[in-house]
């Protein structure tokens, strides 16, 4: 281990944008470790918002962007604090990080960095996994997630959506006993592209949904909302 704590690996790994600094690396072989500590840590209990008492710390593994070619792991150094107050139920509390979702493997610049390899570069699922050293399932749900989270996320969604267009696609060629239909049924949005003010519109993919009417396959596009 080799320790830096410089600006210049926080500018080369841009580190900074994660809200951490590097404190060390490692060459792991197949992956390059990189050690890092938060650069401002809420010291404050989540329950009852006391300043807590710093206790220890724990290390954080987090998958991060390639650096050069290897796959990357972030080890965090996190404080961990407890809570001075006596009619708080929580005892030990740890800080959120900016740069991941609390209990997430990757962080946030990861998500999209999938995104854009799948959507902009054209790289399959497999590449995108082998590049970060994770496996093809992991890849595969975080992108369905991140793309659901994008469409649905947005209410209006389906405003001024006049022509539909529905189609039965084989997303995928070969089928295990047991494993769900290969086909899915494709809603397209044909509005814009009728009307000449764009092209057609990815609307949605859902289970194959032969016996289902159009009217049916429409309403189903919009989640429930509890």
């Amino acid at each position: 281990m080799h320790t830096t704590g410089n600006l210049v690996a926080d500018t080369i790994c841009r580190t900074a944008e994660l809200g951490l600094t590097i404190t060390d690396a490692a060459d792991a072989g197949t992956f390059t470790i990189i050690d890092a500590d938060p650069v401002a840590v809420v010291d404050s209990c989540p329950d009852c918002r006391e300043p807590g008492v710093k206790r220890d710390h724990v290390q954080r593994r987090l998958v991060d962007l390639p650096v050069v070619g290897f796959p990357t792991r972030l080890h965090v150094r996190v404080p961990r604090f407890t809570c001075p107050n006596t009619r708080c139920t929580r005892r030990i509390f740890q800080p959120s990080l900016a740069c991941a979702d609390d209990r997430a493997k990757l962080t946030h610049r990861v998500t999209r960095w999938i995104l854009q390899c799948l959507a902009v570069d054209r790289m399959s699922v497999s590449a995108t996994a082998k590049a970060l050293g994770v496996g093809w399932e992991l890849v595969n749900r975080i992108a369905v997630d991140a793309v659901r989270d994008l469409v649905y996320a947005d209410s209006a969604h389906l405003d001024g959506v006049r022509i539909l267009g529905v189609d039965e696609h084989v997303w995928k060629h070969t089928r295990r006993p047991g494993e769900p239909s290969s086909m899915v049924t494709v809603l397209v949005d044909l509005t814009p592209l009728v009307d000449g003010h764009g092209p057609a519109r990815l609307i949605d993919m859902r289970p194959s949904a032969q016996r289902r009417c159009p009217e049916n396959l429409a309403a189903a596009t919009r989640p429930t909302v509890p």
